[in-house]
């Protein structure tokens, strides 16, 4: 297994505070047969402002101190951007840059509401040359209220990433339900642990990835690949259905 979303890199951002947290946190998934990584530190401006050269400087010095362990376990450089109106301009400064240098770019919108210029910046991120995968929209309000409306992002062409506490009911019985939603309609291309800490948001996988090799394997199988995909810039491919929009009260009523 392959997590493309984790927050292992001690000490930069709201994920693993020091070296001990992170070498507990890659052993936990070392465990659970995880064999690569791609840390994601959050690029926010004003925040988590992380570039991708100081992703890289912190990735070797952890990378470093896995050598000396002899860790069987591989990482790569990446971030997980908070979309706003400064992102273009930080991609084209090169503060900003694909997972792995990829064309794959792992993107996140407010929980609660989606920005007006929301597409805009997708398609913008698509003229540059960008792929871009959308962090855990089963968590986003709008999408749970309406699942229907991962299909605008589906419309332009975006990835979908899923965490595994989504599914297991970390975050809740809505939260659970629309993710499981999603997966039915195969729209997830990615699971990963979103992992932040050695408690309960960690890097076991074992648990979500037992459930969907027993219920969804055919969408398991491709998570699988997908992760390597992803790191060697490789096209993936998608099979993901549109959701039907959740119809009111009155709408039910008369059939409209």
């Amino acid at each position: 297994m392959i997590d493309i979303h984790c927050h292992i890199l001690p000490g930069i951002d709201d994920g693993s505070k020091d070296l001990d947290s992170s070498l507990q946190m890659i052993n936990t998934a070392i465990n659970a047969g995880t064999k690569k990584f791609i840390v994601t530190p959050h690029f926010y401006w004003g925040q988590y402002e992380n570039d991708y050269l100081s992703v890289t400087k912190h990735l070797e010095k952890l990378n470093a101190e896995i050598l000396k362990r002899q860790m069987p376990i591989e990482l790569y450089p990446g971030q997980e951007i908070f979309v706003d109106r400064h992102t273009l301009g930080f991609i084209k400064e090169g503060a900003i840059r694909g997972l792995n240098d990829s064309k794959y770019l792992l993107i996140e919108f407010p929980m609660d509401a989606l920005p007006k210029d929301a597409f805009d910046v997708i398609y913008e991120l698509k003229i540059l040359g960008f792929k871009p995968i959308l962090a855990h929209p089963e968590r986003y309000r709008y999408v749970i209220e309406n699942p229907s409306e991962i299909n605008k992002f589906i419309n332009e062409g975006c990835l979908i990433q899923i965490n595994a506490g989504s599914i297991t009911g970390l975050f809740g019985s809505k939260i659970e339900q629309t993710a499981l939603t999603l997966i039915e309609h195969n729209v997830c291309q990615f699971i990963a642990s979103d992992a932040h800490s050695t408690g309960k948001r960690n890097t076991d996988l074992t648990e979500v990835l037992t459930l969907m090799k027993k219920s969804y394997g055919r969408l398991y199988e491709k998570i699988l690949v997908n992760g390597q995909n992803v790191i060697d810039n490789k096209e993936i491919s998608t099979n993901m259905r549109f959701i039907q929009e959740k119809k009111g009260f009155f709408s039910r009523m008369f059939g409209k």
